[in-house]
């Protein structure tokens, strides 16, 4: 195949080398890591050519771990207590010094002296220098059940919260679940094209041919994709690429890849990633500078058409299924996002004569299934869009007892009105800014429970502290691991209100 693609370019066109890279999650608000270096370039002795020893690096000290945090960064308590990256509890260790404010230190593992029962080996190569994965060299259900305990003591400290509330954690298949990533280009060079993810703290894109977190449906793809465009000259007109893996039913997933780019590309780079969208079944887009989609291969038709719409399906629960663009936001761990579904429903709780609040609602992960009780929602969220196909997609599955709005919520006057009604329960599901406009009005608004789905738990508890005050009660909590192997961590809290 690599010889077919290669007839219709350049005749400099060489194979490029391939070295794998790494994606750089957005990092959790109020908190900076830095980038991850290899052990082997720390030192704390160096020698010059003539032999003479230089001085000790005084940013080097010996520590011993104790317990991890949340983030899953080794905590070594003391005065100054340090932070520590890739560090693990019973272990002895030689850090890198990063930081110091007040009495906490932020430091990285130069060596590890004594190794925990716990450590692993990385099973991505490119590990050391990968920005998406910071947590490969622990066991995972170690991982998680100590970050899990972390996660309840924060909240025990932080909101009071009783232990009693915290409920099992919910996980799911490691490590292939992402579902959606975007992968970086730099094709400066159009004859080495290098596609893949940016190193931790760079922008420099590096290539991978495989991906282990990502679904066996997309695995391949960012290395099938580079050989296919490496070597022509509207390579340089890719910004981006995205993939994302679609449900061609309830059992069968397609690859659905969408080419970001600036300019047109020329039509033999369009054939060759057509022929190759055929031979690997998966579905094509290219979205222009302006946005818009147009499809050059569907996947999942019988017989698939160029220029025709998309008809991309992700299934959550119960037969449903939403309907992304290539730049929606979607839940990338379905089985996590399955699990998140039903324990919402679970604890809301919800009657069919209730008026229900979904806000931050998405193309309506939590909407259709809450809609299915009989309650009447409003789902709100900020992005037009989405709640256009949200609305679309809703009406097709048989569903009207939804009231769409495209608003703002962190505007206190759009929650004041769509407030004026009342719920009965509200479904919360913001992004790591929080919801903290919204917290404020509904201790006014007073409905009897709110779910809050939270990705970012330094602003859940900053929001936690105003439904607290307000006259709200923990009644369970509990973590949610949505990104398996990142110092990511979600977590979902069900709060009631109190007699008054």
């Amino acid at each position: 195949m690599a010889n077919l693609f290669k007839q219709s370019r350049r005749k400099s066109a060489s194979s490029s080398s391939v070295k794998k890279g790494a994606n750089a999650n957005a990092q959790v608000a109020g908190l900076r890591f830095a980038k991850k270096s290899s052990v082997a370039t720390k030192r704390t002795d160096i020698a010059d050519e003539k032999g003479q020893q230089s001085k000790t690096n005084e940013k080097i000290v010996s520590v011993s771990i104790d317990v991890l945090d949340w983030m899953g960064q080794g905590v070594s308590r003391g005065n100054p207590t340090y932070f520590v990256q890739g560090a693990l509890p019973k272990e002895q260790c030689d850090v890198e010094i990063l930081s110091v404010k007040k009495t906490v230190a932020q430091a990285t593992t130069v060596k590890v002296v004594v190794p925990s029962e716990h450590r692993v080996e990385p099973f991505c190569p490119v590990f050391e220098q990968c920005g998406g994965c910071q947590l490969q060299h622990i066991e995972p259900q170690a991982a998680l059940l100590q970050r899990d305990t972390a996660l309840c003591e924060m909240m025990e400290r932080q909101l009071s919260m009783s232990a009693s509330a915290w409920q099992k954690p919910l996980s799911g298949k490691r490590p292939q679940y992402r579902r959606k990533a975007r992968l970086a280009i730099d094709a400066r060079n159009v004859d080495n094209v290098k596609l893949g993810f940016r190193e931790a703290g760079s922008n420099k894109v590096v290539n991978v041919s495989t991906c282990p977190i990502l679904t066996p449906t997309l695995t391949a793809l960012p290395g099938l994709l580079q050989t296919c465009i490496s070597g022509f000259d509207s390579a340089k007109y890719i910004g981006h690429i995205s993939l994302m893996e679609t449900d061609s039913n309830e059992s069968t997933n397609t690859a659905w890849v969408t080419i970001k780019h600036t300019k047109p590309l020329e039509a033999s780079l369009l054939d060759t990633l057509i022929t190759l969208a055929k031979e690997q079944c998966f579905s094509l887009s290219l979205e222009n500078k302006r946005g818009a989609i147009r499809s050059l291969y569907d996947a999942t038709q019988s017989q698939p058409l160029r220029d025709t719409a998309s008809s991309a399906k992700i299934y959550t629960v119960d037969g449903f299924w939403l309907s992304p663009s290539a730049n929606d936001f979607v839940q990338v761990n379905k089985a996590v996002n399955e699990q998140m579904i039903y324990q919402a429903l679970s604890w809301l709780d919800v009657g069919s004569d209730e008026r229900v609040a979904d806000w931050f609602c998405g193309l309506g992960n939590f909407t259709l299934p809450l809609a299915k009780t009989g309650a009447h929602v409003q789902a709100v969220e900020g992005v037009a869009e989405m709640v256009q196909r949200a609305k679309v997609n809703a009406s097709a599955q048989g569903i009207e007892n939804v009231e769409w709005l495209h608003l703002d919520l962190a505007d206190e006057t759009n929650v004041e009105q769509s407030l004026a009604h009342g719920f009965d329960k509200v479904l919360l599901d913001p992004s790591r800014e929080g919801a903290l406009t919204v917290c404020h009005a509904l201790v006014k608004a007073m409905p009897k429970a709110i779910v809050y789905v939270s990705c970012n738990p330094s602003t859940f508890a900053r929001d936690a502290k105003v439904l607290l005050d307000g006259g709200y009660a923990i009644e369970k909590a509990g973590a949610v691991e949505m990104f398996p192997f990142t110092h990511h961590m979600e977590m979902m809290a069900l709060f009631t209100a109190k007699p008054q």
